[in-house]
């Protein structure tokens, strides 16, 4: 018995020992592992760190404040107004880059000459086209540089050297403060404008015509500034000159106020780019060049990853694509601390805008007049820059709601003739705190209040004063749920007819109708290409949702290029995981139709993947820590009002939360974008913006009795002819624009005169981050501006001055005459 306790102890000892020695192993290599993995992350820290200081660009560095009239920019102003040098029309022979045209053409000294912190540019006509357009597109580029901490930089005498104190005090010398001769990108860029004013010129019929100033203000955002070749100014230089197209085409049929009207684009830099990322980009370019030279063969049949194509991507497009996406890792870093700067420049380039809107007469005293001021002044920030113009106008613009009075008065801008912010970089609750200063004084539901005042709060005639305009994530905002689409079969089924006995009935009926269906009448759409197929595929589509999810299940196959940055790595800086989670979790089955993803896959082991990303999404949405206010960790664009639980999508509720965005954008009809070579827009006839006046006035009178869920796609018949605009109503804008959300299960959230507009973007409009170089947008954006979008009500004249003189008319053509020429610019 004894021995028999022996040897059992014995087995248990040893038992014991090799558990033991088992777990010393595996605590071992767990703890040799986790070291390994932190050797790792520090060294990949150390890295980014290492790379991040090779790489740092220079701070409070100006790239642009060359004085204008130096010898190298020769931009003197005479009495007259006019400049002393022509303009430059390089940029049109090398394609917009800067540095291509400073690499090759050494003799013109354009490394130095692009420093001038204003600067003429043209983008010549090869020949004149039936609509009379032979004059080059002229236009004005300006520089506003600010420091780290706010202060503007000094113009300088040439590259190399500086202007001594003598010197600065000589142009600061002349009894008439007029006659100063500029010292800052400010002060030279006022200069301009003030010379732009004192031109004339007549035109072919002896009218003098007075030249007017149309500024774009473009405020760059994160991993941008204003060196010589970033991609930013290159961007602004193109919608310069699409406006200054825009304008020339006006001035042709007919709208003389446009004749006159020169486009100066102003260029406001700040360090947003703390990492020169071209040094990483280079070895990538390098290597795609000789890889894209060997493989790509004939460019057409591969994709350059810029706009949607289901063609593959081009070798030399995907290597260069592993130089961005590398740079992007390492400056991600970079937007703890760019962030706050931009939110600190904020009040010093508010004030410079203001002394810009000075100088135009658009100062806030005179707002009330300036439907009269020839004047226009358009404000856009994107990124980081929507950020600075955010928080710099918000505190403006709660006062101003708070103060509104009311009863169809008018709500002006509070900077320029409108602001636009793209893919803004900013927490939500800059936009929401202004909603709830408009919800505090509009009712939406009955015993909060008079809803009748409510639609009067805002006047049938108010334009948008603030847009935001954002690359979205998901579609509809709310998404598709499994009931939408069961009812949406169930109408489907019962076009059909009740008695269905099979699927290959089913087919054979829906056949049947495509083939007796009326012209124009609604059809299911699908994209396969057998016909007993396309039958049987259409029916896997749903009824009511069908033109709202078509588009974007097509595009699934491509790819959505939405704003990752502000939907993804935003929330990611300030401590929210949850998108991420949910991108994660949602990754298995975005390629699917819509209303396919709620079925779970027929494959076996594409189950087991959505499994396995589900849980990993889960677990990455449930970490602890997070910050949850999503008013903080939410961007502008990315947060959407909460779809009612008991609304189907093809019924409208009120949200419960009435903040986040408001309407939806997206091209005409779904069409392709179009991106416009730059030499290109004065003479390509795909970039005509045709005018739009009283286009929202028609869209909400469309739409009785208040305007609400107005479509620009659907106007009412046009207007009669206005006194203050003989030439009637226009067309459409160029995007379709909705007042709410297409088949989204909820009413807007504001009202339909609210000129606060918070638009989701599909991508055919604006694509990913930086894709806002799209003519269409560029369009639509002026056409608020250069046209009038609302018809404003005839004031009544006073019984005294009935009987006073009108103002003699210019001579005009008769209606047989030639088109005019214009000088827009």
């Amino acid at each position: 018995m004894s021995a028999r306790l022996a040897s059992t102890t014995g087995s248990l000892r040893s038992l014991s020992f090799k558990i033991l020695t088992g777990l010393r192993r595996a605590a071992r290599f767990i703890w040799r592992a986790a070291i390994t993995v932190v050797r790792l992350l520090l060294l990949a820290f150390l890295m980014v760190l290492v790379t991040a200081w090779a790489i740092s660009t220079p701070k409070d560095h100006p790239y642009r404040v060359l004085d204008p009239d130096s010898r190298d920019c020769n931009m003197r102003i005479g009495e007259n107004g006019n400049y002393a040098s022509p303009a430059w029309n390089i940029l049109a022979a090398y394609g917009n880059a800067e540095n291509e045209a400073a690499l090759k053409d050494e003799a013109g000294h354009w490394d130095t000459r692009f420093q001038c912190a204003i600067q003429r540019h043209e983008v010549p006509v090869p020949s004149a086209d039936a609509n009379n357009r032979s004059n080059p597109l002229g236009y004005t580029l300006a520089f506003l540089e600010f420091k780290e901490e706010g202060e503007p930089f000094e113009l300088i005498k040439d590259p190399h050297q500086l202007f001594t104190l003598n010197e600065l005090t000589d142009r600061v010398s002349y009894i008439e403060r007029s006659e100063w001769k500029p010292i800052t990108q400010l002060e030279a860029l006022n200069a301009h404008l003030r010379s732009v004013e004192k031109r004339t010129h007549s035109d072919e019929f002896g009218n003098v015509v007075k030249h007017s100033n149309y500024v774009i203000v473009f405020v760059h955002g994160w991993r941008h500034d204003a060196s010589i070749g970033d991609g930013n100014v290159t961007d602004l230089r193109a919608y310069a000159a699409h406006v200054a197209r825009y304008l020339r085409d006006r001035c042709n049929a007919g709208e003389s106020e446009h004749c006159g009207r020169e486009v100066t684009a102003a260029y406001v830099g700040w360090r947003g780019a703390r990492l020169n990322e071209t040094r990483l980009h280079l070895p990538f370019i390098a290597l795609g060049n000789s890889v894209g030279a060997l493989l790509d063969g004939d460019a057409s049949h591969c994709s350059n990853g810029v706009l949607p194509s289901e063609k593959p991507l081009c070798w030399k497009n995907w290597i260069n694509s592993w130089g961005d996406s590398l740079a992007s890792g390492v400056a991600t870093l970079t937007l703890f601390d760019r962030k706050p700067v931009s939110e600190y420049i904020a009040p010093h380039a508010l004030m410079a805008l203001r002394k810009i809107e000075q100088v135009l007469n658009k100062q806030p005293g005179t707002k009330a007049k300036q439907r009269d001021n020839p004047n226009k002044m358009i404000v856009i920030g994107h990124s980081l820059g929507g950020n600075m113009l955010a928080t710099a106008l918000k505190d403006h613009l709660i006062k101003a709601v708070r103060n509104h009075p009311g009863a169809n008065a008018y709500f002006y801008p509070p900077l320029g003739d409108l602001v636009v912010l793209i893919n803004p970089a900013a927490e939500a609750s800059k936009w929401t705190d202004v909603q709830r200063a408009v919800w505090e004084k509009v009712a939406f539901f009955e015993g909060e209040g008079d809803l009748m005042a409510g639609h009067r709060f805002f006047p049938a005639h108010q334009s948008p004063v603030v847009i935001s305009v954002t690359s979205a994530y998901s579609w509809p905002p709310g998404g598709i749920r499994p009931a939408d689409c069961a009812i949406a079969m169930h109408d489907k089924l019962s076009l059909l007819g009740p008695d269905l006995n099979s699927p290959s009935e089913m087919c054979a009926r829906y056949k049947r109708f495509l083939e007796a269906k009326k012209p124009g009448e609604f059809i299911f759409h699908d994209e396969t290409p057998n016909p007993d197929e396309r039958a049987c595929g259409a029916l896997r589509t749903p009824f009511a949702l069908d033109q709202a999810v078509e588009d974007i299940d097509r595009k699934k196959k491509i790819g959505i290029k939405s704003d990752l940055a502000t939907y993804l790595a935003f929330p990611l800086f300030r401590g929210d995981l949850r998108p991420l989670g949910a991108m994660i979790a949602g990754a298995a089955r975005d390629w699917r139709a819509a209303c396919e993803s709620f079925e779970l896959p027929a494959n076996r082991r594409e189950q087991r993947a959505l499994s396995f990303w589900q849980r990993v999404g889960e677990f990455v949405s449930d970490l602890p820590f997070q910050n949850t206010d999503i008013e903080s960790s939410r961007t502008i664009g990315h947060l959407d009002p909460p779809r009612s639980s008991v609304s189907l999508v093809d019924t409208y509720r009120m949200p419960a939360r009435q903040l986040g965005t408001t309407h939806e954008i997206r091209s005409i009809g779904w069409a392709a974008p179009n991106q416009a070579p730059y030499e290109q827009i004065a003479s390509d006839p795909s970039l005509d913006c045709q005018i739009s006046h009283d286009w929202l006035t028609r869209a909400r009178r469309a739409t009785p009795p208040f305007g609400t869920q107005w479509e620009s796609a659907s106007l009412a018949p046009p207007l009669d002819l206005d006194p203050a605009n003989p030439r009637g109503s226009g067309g459409h804008p160029a995007v379709e624009m909705t007042h709410g959300f297409r088949l989204a299960g909820m009413l807007p959230i504001t009202r339909a005169n609210d000129p606060f507009w918070n638009m989701r973007a599909y991508d055919d409009v604006l694509m990913s981050h930086g894709g806002f170089m799209f003519s269409s947008f560029i369009c639509a954006i002026n056409q608020f501006v250069m046209d009038r979008p609302t018809r404003w009500p005839v004031p009544s004249t006073p019984a005294e001055l009935q009987s006073a003189p009108t103002a003699q008319e210019p001579n005009r053509p008769a209606a047989d005459a030639p088109k005019i020429r214009g000088r827009a610019r």
